[in-house]
């Protein structure tokens, strides 16, 4: 049966089939996701069952019920405090605590934080939103600070390495994605925040 389908149209199929999963498996409430690590805990919140901590192999460990969720950001917004969620959850690694938070300033949405420990007994963190209508939010990816070291820099230019100054030259190339460059004959790679303009 499949034979005689064109090649086109199965790659289509299966393209199709994975933006599909792909889509059904970001929105499954799931609230961390990398750089948020647990040892394997995963937090997963909606609106009926408050927020539940589930190991790797998808067994529950805590549950913070919806009703203590609601009293804690209550309280929170009455006190402007942060405000502990009833009950302490039991994580692969140790405790586990959620807290209430100020809303944010700018959407006016509740906030939840949860606080718990990977496998090397690091203490981890992470903040997500609660909409009005009680939609949870996946933690927001870290802002990166972009890394401009380079932008003062082009191919040709005369460098010499800060710490050494015999090592000088032209630069050859720039790695931008690494923020790298390659100079001179000996073609010495360095950082570009570790280089100064050279002599020529």
């Amino acid at each position: 049966m499949f034979s005689k389908l064109p090649v086109r149209v199965i790659v289509l199929l299966a393209f199709f089939t994975l933006l599909v999963g792909s889509s059904v498996l970001a929105d499954d409430g799931r609230i961390n996701r990398a750089p948020y690590h647990f040892g394997g805990d995963t937090l997963f919140c909606n609106q009926e069952k408050g927020c539940t901590l589930l190991n790797k192999e998808g067994h529950d460990l805590a549950n913070w019920p919806q009703d203590d969720i609601a009293t804690a950001f209550a309280a929170s917004d009455q006190s402007g405090q942060n405000t502990k969620v009833k009950g302490e959850g039991k994580g692969t690694y140790g405790p586990m605590q959620l807290w209430a938070v100020s809303p944010d300033e700018t959407t006016g949405n509740n906030k939840l934080c949860l606080i718990g420990f990977d496998e090397w007994g690091k203490q981890n963190d992470m903040c997500f939103e609660v909409t009005k209508d009680t939609h949870y939010e996946q933690a927001p990816l870290p802002v990166t600070e972009a890394d401009h070291s380079c932008d003062r820099w082009s191919v040709g230019d005369w460098v010499e390495l800060i710490a050494d100054h015999s090592k000088y030259g032209e630069i050859n190339s720039i790695d931008l994605s690494n923020h790298m460059v390659n100079f001179g004959k000996s073609e010495t790679v360095a950082k570009c925040s570790e280089i100064e303009l050279g002599p020529r």
